[in-house]
């Protein structure tokens, strides 16, 4: 008889990064980690049975697998990042931005500039290491209307208790940075590092979220932050909000926005809680939307 096999211990199947080239930028998606999302009892607008039905004849099942997902961009000389996870800040199933970099070949110290789409605890979270910087080079470019509501305590007092500690958060991961001098704000729709990012104002998660629309030549990469939870309920009905939008209706009309944006521009998507990689484009489908994925393939 053959002796049983022994199975290794796999904590996680591959490495949590996935590098593409696209036009004269080399673009890697850096897991966070994912944990299970009840979607079914998350999401508004919706009933849970409609939620459940969809997830589990679409292979998604309940809870629901959710990535967190954070985006490198390799343009010229300069290394550019699109949010950070979640740090320390939410347990060992997320928080692995920093080494998902590291195994991709970069080190932390080579990062130029750090945009975040807002200011939530794990887009953030990953912003500093022991109460240090993470990204010592870095400069740090903030949403102006997410800057002036997250980093004031006393706006707190206009949101539901369960969201206070993103306040806590952003102002304890934005101080370091803000101490050595590294902080830029930049308004609605502007461009916070000119001649490689532009950003599209899209409220209602957070009063400034705003997607980041990274350009090279006639290529462009959208990321969109969280104008969805998910790639199958919001796609299909994106009056579909979810309790994590601090302004429901507005977020409904910003992902309606964003996924006209998305297949008008014919631009590749880059989604914070799409299944990883999370990059991907977006068609019209009979019902709502379509997420398309990238498909894998070897870089040359």
């Amino acid at each position: 008889m053959n002796a049983p096999i022994k199975h290794p211990a796999l904590p996680n199947p591959v490495p949590g990064y996935y590098p593409m080239i696209l036009g004269d930028m080399v673009v890697t998606a850096l897991s966070d980690g994912t944990i299970p999302f009840a979607l079914e009892k998350l999401y508004q607008n919706t009933n849970a049975d409609h939620v459940a039905s969809r997830l589990t004849d679409t292979w998604q099942g309940t809870p629901t697998p959710a990535s967190f997902n954070a985006f490198l961009f390799a343009i010229d000389n300069r290394l550019i990042l699109v949010d950070t996870g979640s740090g320390d800040l939410a347990g060992s199933a997320l928080g692995h931005v920093e080494r998902n970099l590291m195994a991709a070949g970069y080190r932390p110290e080579q990062i130029c500039d750090v945009i975040l789409t807002h200011l939530h605890s794990d887009h953030v979270g990953g912003l500093i290491r022991d109460g240090k910087m993470a990204f010592p080079n870095a400069r740090l470019h903030i949403p102006k209307r997410d800057a002036d509501f997250f980093l004031n305590p006393d706006h707190m007092a206009q949101v539901p208790a369960a969201m206070h500690p993103h306040f806590k958060n952003a102002i304890a991961c934005i101080a370091p940075y803000e101490n050595a001098g590294r902080v830029s704000v930049f308004a609605d729709n502007a461009s916070p590092i000119p001649d490689f990012a532009m950003s599209v104002l899209l409220p209602g998660h957070s009063p400034g979220h705003s997607g980041i629309i990274m350009q090279s030549g006639e290529t462009a990469v959208f990321c969109w932050g969280d104008i969805s939870h998910g790639h199958i309920v919001q796609f299909e009905d994106p009056a579909i909000a979810i309790c994590f939008d601090v302004d429901g209706d507005t977020a409904v009309q910003s992902r309606k926005k964003a996924l006209e944006f998305a297949v008008t521009k014919k631009c590749h998507v880059a989604g914070s809680h799409i299944a990883f990689p999370g990059i991907g484009h977006i068609t019209v489908a009979r019902h709502g939307y379509r997420w398309n994925p990238t498909v894998f393939q070897n870089l040359p």
